[in-house]
């Protein structure tokens, strides 16, 4: 080969391996280049727009439907010696009404009436005390009259319950045979000694014309019954304007009750929350509620007039009444002792030994009838204990029966509850610390069609109890309109509200907001160049994920873009590598409600 084809191939070789180099220089990479490229790229920020919303914080618990006041009704000693039922008239859901038969014991009824006082005795014509004064003005419900409602078991009063029995379909326990044999003695002791004292009249010695005598007795006879229509006027008198005392009473007390629940839906609506929708009121809405408090308070304070008025004139017609009773009774006094002048001195029949003076005679009269009036006032119409029931609230519904007919119960025969119902609930200490009573909410199920306003009556003063957790407070609620049947014993959804910001505010997510080094917090602004910047703020409330904000340090508008996070995903990856910050962020959100709400 010659030198020039030996310079051909060594130049080849030379150009050959340059280009091989080349070609291998570009897929050989240093340790720091490969690193470099399996870095991630830079994160791109999760972002959110600031907002102008209404923020507001509340309490949300479950609460129980239940019945109000739930009373047992048992057997008590029966009067005739046996506890044998004998006729059960209601059932479970049947309504209770005042003066109904709860049930039948051996024969005889039990009643039941309206009142506070328990039953602890047997009643009877004569005795005294709150219970009787508790059944006067039962009878009196009922359109009974039993005479002057006070403490004392009258004559009229025994009258009212035979009717009240008559009208059960019951006899009333009349006097024994041996009461009744005592009025009959009583009575023809009295007829006895009118007529010797009548007799003595026509035979007198004193030289008093008959005429004169007659006319005498008939002044006496029409004083006593002046005096006695008197005293019957008073009873009914008395018992209608007493009748009329209760009736504004009652009247006063419905208006009253009005007038607080209209102030309590104005005083909530003044809050933030409208009592029927549960959202801020409106300016007509507002009105409107204003107007209805307005309202309902003058119809209260006339009701409150009304029933001073009827209080006023029952003190008045007792007084006037009281003092016709007198008078009458000293135009008796007047009329005796115009007969007793006139005959004074004059005895019967001449100087026959045995022979009864008038002054005698007249005496006879009076003790005979003092005796039988007051076995008239002990001797009646009686109200055994095992007859009758008092119960705090009618009308009322039977909730279960725990006996059959031919039992001999030994206690609770049925259970019965008030017409009204309540919600019971409980909060956790940190919830406590937030409501209070008189407070309003909503209470709601969807499925059971139930959305009603409810205020909390009752609320514990310490934790625990027989029907709570040791670390829960205890709480009653009182709905302000019907709850459905259905909803009875179910658990619904309550909230009520604890405060709000009162109209829109510039909020952004919990999330977007931080803590400096000094304690101060701010939020990181996305330019929209990639850049972003610190803005200094103060927070309010927080509520719903969600919490009001008020630029301190730089300025914020609504819309500008706040940075809640990062994202941390690889382009490429497809759900093996690391979780997006954002999941995180919506944890953080779930939590921030839960603490609001709680």
């Amino acid at each position: 080969m010659g030198r020039r084809s030996i310079l051909a191939v060594v130049a080849a070789v030379a150009i050959l391996s340059a280009g091989l180099g080349w070609v291998l220089g570009q897929r050989i990479k240093s340790p720091a280049e490969a690193a470099a490229e399996k870095a991630a790229p830079e994160p791109s920020l999760i972002t959110v727009p600031t907002e102008m919303r209404e923020l507001s914080s509340r309490v949300v618990v479950r609460g129980t439907v239940v019945s109000s006041g739930s009373t047992a009704i048992g057997v008590s000693g029966s009067t005739l010696g046996a506890s044998l039922l004998t006729r059960l008239p209601l059932g479970e859901g049947d309504p209770l009404e005042e003066g109904d038969v709860a049930l039948e014991v051996a024969g005889r009824p039990v009643l039941v009436l309206q009142g506070d006082l328990p039953e602890f005795r047997s009643l009877a014509p004569g005795m005294e005390g709150p219970d009787v004064r508790q059944l006067e003005l039962a009878l009196a419900r009922l359109g009974y009259n039993p005479g002057t409602i006070d403490d004392t078991y009258s004559v009229s009063t025994g009258e009212a319950v035979a009717d009240l029995y008559e009208d059960a379909g019951y006899s009333a326990n009349e006097p024994s045979r041996e009461e009744k044999g005592q009025l009959d003695l009583a009575e023809e002791s009295v007829s006895e000694a009118k007529k010797a004292l009548a007799a003595a009249g026509g035979t007198s010695s004193s030289g008093l014309p008959e005429s004169q005598r007659l006319q005498l007795d008939q002044s006496i006879t029409q004083a006593k019954e002046q005096l006695a229509d008197a005293k019957s006027s008073r009873e009914s008198e008395l018992a209608a304007l007493q009748s009329e005392k209760d009736r504004a009473a009652g009247e006063n007390t419905t208006a009253q009750e009005a007038s607080q629940k209209a102030t309590s839906r104005l005083d909530a609506a003044k809050a933030g929350t409208h009592p029927d929708t549960g959202q801020p009121p409106t300016d007509e809405e507002l009105a409107a509620l204003a107007d209805e408090a307005s309202s309902t308070k003058e119809i209260a304070d006339a009701a409150a007039a009304a029933a001073a008025e009827a209080n006023s004139a029952y003190d008045q017609g007792k007084v006037n009444l009281d003092r016709a009773i007198r008078d009458a009774e000293v135009q008796v006094q007047i009329a005796e002792a115009s007969k007793k002048e006139a005959t004074d001195g004059a005895v019967d029949g001449g100087s026959d030994l045995g022979q009864e003076s008038t002054a005698d005679l007249k005496k006879r009269v009076t003790d005979a009838e003092d005796e039988l009036a007051s076995l008239r006032a002990s001797i009646g119409v009686t109200l055994p204990a095992a007859e009758f029931r008092f119960v705090k609230t009618l009308p009322s519904v039977v909730q279960s029966v725990q006996a059959e007919l031919g039992e001999t119960p030994a206690g609770t025969v049925m259970t019965i509850s008030g017409a009204s119902t309540l919600i019971e609930s409980s909060v956790s200490e940190a919830d406590w610390k937030l409501i209070e009573t008189g407070m309003t909410g909503l209470a709601e199920d969807e499925d059971l069609g139930v959305s009603v306003e409810v205020t909390i009556t009752e609320l514990a003063s310490s934790a625990g109890g027989s029907d709570t957790s040791a670390d829960r407070y205890a709480m009653q609620l009182t709905p302000n309109g019907d709850v459905p049947d259905e909803a009875m014993f179910q658990s619904l959804r309550v909230t009520l509200p604890i405060s709000s910001t009162g109209g829109e505010v510039l909020a952004v997510p919990l999330a977007a907001v931080s803590a400096a080094a000094d304690g101060t917090s701010r939020v990181e602004v996305d330019n929209g160049d990639g850049e972003t910047k610190l803005v200094g703020v103060t927070t309010g409330l927080a509520a719903d994920g969600y919490v009001e904000i008020r630029p301190t340090d730089g300025s914020l508008d609504e819309g500008d873009r706040v940075v809640v996070g990062r994202d941390l995903l690889l382009p490429d990856a497809t759900g093996g590598g690391s979780e997006s910050e954002s999941e995180d962020v919506e944890a953080d959100e779930e939590d921030a409600e839960a603490k609001g709400s709680g």
